[in-house]
C-alpha cells in the first residue's frame, strides 16, 4: 500500500521551484536543485510531476495570489492597469524566462500544453472582464470580438518581449491600447 501524499512536501517542492526560478531562472536549475532545497527526494517530486515543465506551471499557478480586481470604471484605465503588471520588471523577467521554453515543451507534450492553456487562460480573464465591464456601459460595442482584441494588445507586448529589442515600458503600452481602443471604436482611447 502506497503511503498518502504529504501536502507539506508539495508546498515544499513548490515554493522550492518559485525561489529557484528568482534565483537562477528556469534554464538553470534541475530537479536535484529542487530537491535538495524542498528536502525531499527526487523521486517524489518525479512522482507527482514528470517533467519540470509541468513543475514549473504548478508552481506558478499555485504561487500566485489572484490580483486585486481592476474596476476604475474606465477600459483604457483598467487595461492599462492589468497590462503595466505584465510589463513590469519582475513580470518581464519571469515572461521572457519561461514562456519560451514552456511554449517548446507545450509543442510535443499535451500535458504541458493543457496546464499552459490553463495558466495563460487565468491571466486573461482580468481583461475579459475589463471589457464585460465596458460592453456593460456601453464603451464598447456587444458585438466586439474580446479574446482577438486581448490578443492584439499581448501580442504586441510579446513580441516586443520576445522577437526585439525595443523597449515593453509604460510609453508603449499606451501607444498600444490607444491604436487598438482607437481601432475597436473607442475614442476616448487616444490621449
Amino acid at each position: 500500500m502506497a503511503r498518502p501524499r504529504d501536502p507539506r512536501a508539495d508546498e515544499a517542492i513548490l515554493g522550492a521551484v518559485l525561489d529557484l526560478l528568482a534565483e537562477v531562472g528556469f534554464g538553470r536549475f534541475t530537479m536535484d536543485d529542487v530537491a535538495a532545497a524542498a528536502g525531499v527526494g527526487k523521486a517524489t517530486i518525479y512522482r507527482r510531476w514528470p517533467s519540470k515543465e509541468q513543475l514549473v506551471l504548478e508552481a506558478l499557478a499555485s504561487g500566485r495570489e489572484p490580483p486585486p480586481p481592476v474596476d476604475t470604471g474606465d477600459l483604457r484605465a483598467d487595461l492599462t492597469e492589468i497590462y503595466e503588471r505584465m510589463v513590469g520588471p519582475q513580470a518581464r523577467e519571469t515572461t521572457t524566462r519561461l514562456m519560451p521554453a514552456l511554449a517548446v515543451e507545450a509543442a510535443v507534450d499535451e500535458d504541458v500544453r493543457v496546464r499552459l492553456r490553463a495558466f495563460v487562460d487565468d491571466r486573461r480573464q482580468p481583461a475579459r472582464d475589463a471589457f464585460a465591464r465596458a460592453m456593460a456601459r456601453g464603451e464598447v460595442g456587444a458585438d466586439l470580438d474580446v479574446e482577438l482584441t486581448i490578443d492584439l494588445i499581448t501580442g504586441s507586448v510579446l513580441n516586443r518581449l520576445f522577437f526585439s529589442d525595443l523597449p515593453v515600458d509604460e510609453d508603449v503600452l499606451a501607444k498600444v491600447l490607444d491604436v487598438v481602443l482607437a481601432g475597436i471604436g473607442v475614442t476616448t482611447a487616444v490621449r
